[in-house]
C-alpha cells in the first residue's frame, strides 16, 4: 500500500512539472523564415524589386536568385539604386534568395493580385542570426528546446525529483 502511495505521488509531480515544459518542445522544428508576401507581376511577367544592406544602403552588385519547389528559376545581378528586374516570370510561390536572406513570396499576376500585393519587392538583407548578442557560431548558444536529449533529460530528472519527493514524504496517520 506505501508503494502504491509513493508511485501516484510520483506521478503528480512529474505530471505537475510536466506541465512546466514550454510546449514548443513538443512541436517540432520552428520555421524561421518570414511570412509569405504577395507581390504583382508587372507587364510580361516582370519581377521588379530592390535590395538593401542591413545598414540602409544599396547592395549594388548582390546577386538575387529564385527559385521554385526547389528548382532555380532565373537570376538578376542587383544594379543601380539597389534595384533588379527579372523578367518572364508566372504566377506563382517563389523563394528569393539574396546573400544570407531568403523570402517566400508570392507572385500574381497584374490582373489577379489582391489589393495587398505590392508592386515592387523589397528585401532587406540580414547579415546573420542574432542569438544572445552574438553572431552565429560566436559564443556559447544554449540548445533548442525541441532537442531530444534535452528533452529527455528534463523528463528524467523530473522523475528523480519526483521520486525523491515522494519518498520522503511520510503518512501521518492520526490515530497511531
Amino acid at each position: 500500500m506505501k508503494l502504491l502511495t509513493q508511485v501516484r505521488r510520483c506521478l503528480i509531480v512529474g505530471a505537475t512539472l510536466g506541465l512546466l515544459i514550454p510546449q514548443a518542445t513538443f512541436a517540432g522544428q520552428r520555421n524561421h523564415n518570414s511570412p509569405i508576401r504577395d507581390v504583382a507581376l508587372q507587364q510580361g511577367g516582370a519581377l521588379r524589386g530592390a535590395i538593401l544592406s542591413a545598414q540602409g544602403q544599396h547592395a549594388v552588385g548582390q546577386t538575387i536568385s529564385l527559385s521554385a519547389d526547389g528548382e532555380f528559376v532565373a537570376k538578376a545581378v542587383v544594379g543601380t539604386g539597389g534595384k533588379f528586374t527579372i523578367s518572364g516570370l508566372r504566377p506563382g510561390v517563389y523563394t528569393v534568395v539574396a546573400g544570407e536572406t531568403q523570402n517566400v513570396i508570392r507572385l500574381w499576376s497584374e490582373t489577379a493580385a489582391p489589393p495587398a500585393a505590392t508592386p515592387e519587392l523589397l528585401l532587406v538583407e540580414q547579415d546573420s542570426q542574432i542569438v544572445r548578442g552574438k553572431g552565429k557560431g560566436g559564443g556559447s548558444r544554449l540548445p533548442e528546446w525541441n532537442h531530444p536529449l534535452l528533452v529527455g533529460g528534463l523528463l528524467g530528472a523530473t522523475g528523480l525529483i519526483g521520486g525523491v519527493i515522494g519518498y520522503n514524504i511520510r503518512d501521518f496517520d492520526p490515530a497511531s
